[in-house]
């Protein structure tokens, strides 16, 4: 066991500069919050755009920044039904949505309501349903039919299923396959239930939470989640929905201090650390935000200095243990409710009691002894290695800005799959739909919802304008300023994917010098600071560029997916004369009844052509220089495409290959078909068959090659 021996003071003050060293800096903390609301910004947007009644929300550490890497805490999801809405009375209802009435009975805890299902009439009004609209539906004695908390648990199921994954999770109100993630389906209300009104007619003496704060809270939507009482019978627990204040809740944790957020974060990694695991599962991170509330509340803003860290936390244990003491955990934002009833029994609390006043006793000794993320050797050591810190920070963006490329990858993937189910007319409307309302979100929205449309609008100028120009290219016309305005538009969200979607539009209407100015750009911008990855199911990549994460804490993250940043192009079956003929096949990688089975809906993107970037590059200019007959440029556009599928050989496919290995096998296979060499084109298809046996278009390749090559020269 280590000690220390240093005041108070000088402990605090080495406790913050051990946060320093692992990362957990007030930069830190905003970047976490800004990225984890940017990405659901961009996931509500894209829902918007597809037409799905849904917001998302992240609420608890990872968007608090209330987390450190050792900790490995898992990602709350919210997802707000907006068909939905829940009233407190029969009148509140609102047209057009499924309208709930929340109510309570002789059965229902504090915090705990029962559902009941609306239906208009035909002068207008609402009125009880009276007939189950689910399965699981109840009808109560008074004839109400009660929405039961388990009645899209067979949907859930059902689109796990779907997916290919056999686990199901639910634990309290989420649902999940993971332990990474949480899910959360929430109904809406618009009106305060009485419970909430404590927040606003308490006095608050040290003037927090903050005036605009409270305002906030008061029109803030509350969630009804599914969630019964752990204590209620079955029958009655599944019929019961909790309360959920978790938006304002998120906005008082936006509203601490740095100093407050570090004692939070350490009181954090002692429960996890040194709360025995039993214990642990039920005394929650959520008993301990609600004590730091108060404790903000109760005492003066002067106490929570870099020098009082450790004071304040036994401050916060302190409250823990009188709360223990009195079996009472009150709730922050509700009145009547206590957080351990159904959480911990009176032996659990006992025990907690027993937990908390040893750790206030030796406090300096369990921070100095903290395993976690190496904490308390930070604490004893002097001096911080400044490699070490570049290192750890290095970790956290790793993390971090690596949650925002998914999401993006997948709206990118729904918004050309949607294209891909109309006709080229619909698709021509939809984008320009899309589009108009982007633009009104950069006018008017909040600065994520511009952010968000910052990075989706680029895209979709790029779609609109592949599309225009395939018309063009179909009707052998001269592709306008106009539509090159709309190209020029798309380079702004990537750094070279709208301009290869470009550049290839040049090479596919003979504009063969112009396509090569291009490319010398697009080359240009390569460096070992840039950063590729791919978010396509089934071909997860992420190329690790050191100096790329070197560069984010210095860099938004808007401006790395920018300026750094390389993803893969995707062309709907509309953008086809924009294409490469050879690589118009990749569109059709569905063949076979084995590959119809093995499709799952986040394969979207196989009915599209999706190519990695610099492949694709090389593969163009290979092509461009072919035409224009300058012999050592297309040799080294083609020895450049060999380098990329060299380094997708063998073991390394997953850690140092293109995302859409396959495709860049059949692009440098077409090349040497073009230079003449079947044989060496038929070897990289069948290493394409040996990477992805399946959904894979190298099948129709090989049997072509074997009719235009191989067959003729029996």
């Amino acid at each position: 066991m280590t000690s220390y021996k240093k005041s108070q003071e000088e402990f605090s003050r080495d406790v913050y500069e051990a946060f320093q060293a692992i990362g957990v800096t007030s930069d830190m903390i905003y970047r976490r919050r800004h990225d984890r609301l940017l990405e659901v910004t961009v996931n509500t947007t894209g829902a918007k755009l597809l037409g799905y009644p849904v917001s998302y929300f992240i609420v608890g550490s990872q968007v608090e920044g209330s987390t450190t890497m050792g900790m490995r805490s898992d990602t709350d999801h919210v997802y707000r039904q907006d068909n939905y809405q829940v009233v407190l009375e029969l009148g509140a209802w609102q047209k057009g949505k499924f309208n709930l009435l929340a109510f309570k009975d002789e059965t229902t805890p504090p915090q705990f309501y029962k559902l009941c299902r609306l239906q208009p009439t035909q002068d207008g009004r609402q009125e009880y349903m009276r007939c189950p609209a689910h399965e699981t539906d109840v009808v109560d004695e008074q004839g109400r039919v009660l929405a039961s908390n388990v009645f899209e648990d067979n949907v859930f199921k059902y689109t796990l299923k779907k997916m290919g994954i056999n686990r199901f999770v639910r634990h309290g109100p989420s649902r999940s396959w993971t332990d990474k993630l949480d899910f959360v389906n929430a109904f809406p209300c618009n009106d305060l239930p009485e419970e909430c009104e404590c927040l606003f007619t308490r006095s608050h003496p040290n003037n927090w939470p903050k005036p605009e704060t409270i305002e906030y809270a008061r029109h803030c939507q509350v969630f009804f989640i599914p969630q019964g009482h752990p204590h209620s019978p079955l029958n009655e627990r599944n019929l019961q929905w909790r309360l959920s204040t978790s938006l304002a809740e998120r906005k008082l944790m936006f509203d601490f201090t740095d100093e407050q957020m570090l004692v939070f974060i350490l009181l954090k990694m002692l429960k996890k650390e040194y709360c025995k695991q039993t214990l642990c599962d039920k005394f929650s991170t959520f008993h301990i935000k609600t004590a730091m509330m108060f404790s903000i509340e109760k005492h003066p803003p002067g106490i929570w200095r870099i020098d009082n860290i450790v004071a304040c936390a036994t401050l916060c244990i302190d409250l823990l243990i009188q709360w223990a003491q009195d079996h009472v955990c009150p709730h922050f934002t509700m009145s009547g409710v206590n957080l351990f009833d159904g959480k911990l029994s009176k032996q659990d609390i006992k025990e907690l009691e027993t937990f908390l006043t040893d750790l206030k006793k030796n406090i300096a000794e369990k921070i100095c002894n903290l395993k976690m993320d190496f904490f308390g050797v930070n604490v004893l050591q002097k001096e911080h290695d400044k490699e070490s810190k570049i290192k750890q920070q290095t970790e956290i963006f790793k993390e971090i800005t690596c949650s925002l490329r998914p999401v993006l990858c997948r709206t990118f993937n729904q918004l050309d799959s949607q294209m891909n189910s109309m006709g080229v007319r619909m698709a021509y409307c939809c984008v320009s739909n899309h589009l108009t309302y982007l633009r009104g979100l950069q006018s008017h929205g909040s600065d994520l919802q511009r952010e968000s449309a910052e990075l989706l609008l680029p895209f979709l100028c790029g779609t609109l304008a592949s599309i225009k120009a395939s018309l063009c290219i179909i009707a052998k016309q001269t592709v306008s300023q106009d539509i090159i305005k709309l190209y020029k538009t798309s380079f702004e969200w990537n750094l070279m994917n709208g301009k290869l979607k470009y550049a290839s539009m040049l090479f596919c209407s003979g504009q063969y010098d112009q396509a090569a100015d291009m490319f010398n750009h697009c080359e240009s911008l390569l460096g070992p600071d840039v950063e590729r990855f791919c978010g396509c199911y089934g071909r997860h990549y992420h190329y690790q560029s050191v100096p790329f994460f070197r560069k984010c804490p210095h860099t938004s993250t808007v401006d790395l997916l920018k300026t750094s940043s390389t993803s893969c192009v995707l062309f709907c079956k509309h953008e086809l004369p924009c294409v490469p003929e050879h690589l118009q096949y990749e569109m059709y990688r569905t063949q076979t009844q084995q590959d119809k089975n093995e499709r799952r809906p986040q394969h979207a993107w196989m009915d599209m052509i999706v190519i990695d970037c610099v492949p694709f590059l090389y593969y163009l200019q290979y092509l461009v220089y072919r035409q224009k007959g300058n012999l050592p440029r297309r040799h080294s556009a083609m020895s450049n495409l060999m380098d990329c599928n060299h380094h997708g050989l063998g073991k390394q496919l997953c850690d140092n290959a293109c995302g859409h290995m396959d495709t860049t096998f059949h692009m440098l296979a077409h090349c040497w078909e073009l230079e003449n060499r079947p044989k060496l084109a038929w070897q990289l298809y069948q290493r394409s068959i040996n990477s992805y046996p399946t959904q894979n278009i190298a099948w129709v390749h090989l049997i072509r090659l074997f009719r235009e090559y191989f067959l003729r020269e029996t």
